[in-house]
């Protein structure tokens, strides 16, 4: 998200500068055809005829009668020293050095001025004649325009970013469901990962559940192979408890309770193990409860109503877990 905020802010603003140059470039190529048309016309105003610099009659726009009133323009004979110009430019004279084309101007820094510029041959006579505007409105615009564009821009921003985190929250969704599903396999709520998943992820929802196929075979194998040890270690401990017997038989006691002591312990080590194997290797799907309290109270009752055994048995310990 953090991404994706640098890259919508960077590419808005980008995109915002770029529309206000286009913009003001617009205005500005429209500025300059119509300063050509009014030039032309101006040109064609031009008293020949007068023995100074004089046009037949005024442009109609009232603006250049108009002290500073926006649209300006001026007549220079080259060489001569004459100048003839609109009432709107008061006391300022155009710079018209630079030649022809397009230039701005700001007059003593108070104004900015757009103007462009001819040189034409009049019966003779070289004239430089220049028309301008003033720029400040067109400013103006470019500016309105660009925080109108960063206003729009912010809102498209604000609805891009939204939608970018719902399609994070919903691309993710997935792999949450996913998490959750592990998460139930682990604690015994399920065997396999089911459910539908995205095409993007199901290469690994089916390369888990092999691997739980593959866990599964390998405890099952694991729980066969401790019966079949326990299976091949029974049958040598009943052959002890015979041996016991027979030398019990013989009249030596003794070394037959030994016996029986060590077989005995032997298959209590056994049978821990085995116990405790498969409570290993059994999965969570197996998993049972029972109340501590409940074995508790019934292992008691059932010691208060045993009583003590005599003989040679009385030797022999509970099964239980070796001592280590």
């Amino acid at each position: 998200m953090a991404l994706a905020a640098l890259w919508v802010v960077g590419s808005l603003a980008a995109a915002a500068l770029v529309l206000h140059y286009l913009f003001v470039t617009s205005i500005e190529r429209d500025v300059r055809l119509d300063l050509e048309a009014t030039l032309t016309r101006l040109i064609a105003l031009i008293d020949l005829e007068a023995p100074g610099l004089a046009l037949t009659a005024p442009l109609p726009d009232p603006r250049y009668d108009t002290p500073l009133g926006g649209r300006y323009w001026q007549i220079e004979a080259i060489g001569a020293g004459q100048i003839l110009r609109s009432r709107s430019l008061w006391d300022t004279t155009i710079p018209a050095e630079q030649g022809d084309g397009l230039h701005r101007f700001r007059p003593a820094g108070e104004w900015h001025m757009v103007y462009v510029t001819r040189t034409i041959d009049a019966d003779g006579r070289l004239l430089r004649i220049a028309v301008g505007e003033d720029f400040a409105p067109i400013e103006a615009s470019g500016r309105l325009f660009l925080w109108d564009v960063l206003r729009l821009f912010c809102l498209l921003g604000l609805l891009i970013l939204a939608a970018a985190w719902l399609q994070l929250h919903l691309g993710l969704a997935p792999l949450n469901r996913l998490r959750q599903s592990i998460d139930g396999i682990r604690r015994g709520r399920q065997a396999r990962l089911e459910g539908p998943f995205p095409t993007e992820v199901q290469p690994l929802v089916e390369e888990v559940n092999a691997l739980l196929v593959e866990r599964e075979a390998n405890i099952e194998r694991a729980r066969q192979r401790a019966s079949d040890l326990a299976h091949g270690l029974k049958t040598p401990l009943a052959a002890l408890n015979g041996i016991a017997m027979r030398v019990r038989e013989k009249g030596n006691s003794a070394d037959a309770d030994l016996i029986d002591d060590l077989a005995f312990e032997m298959s209590s080590r056994v049978d821990y193990q085995m116990r405790l194997s498969v409570l290993r290797l059994r999965g969570g799907e197996h998993r049972e409860s029972a109340s501590l309290n409940n074995a508790v109270l019934r292992t008691l009752t059932v010691l208060k109503k045993t009583g003590r055994v005599d003989g040679t048995k009385s030797k022999r310990r509970a099964p239980g877990p070796a001592k280590r």
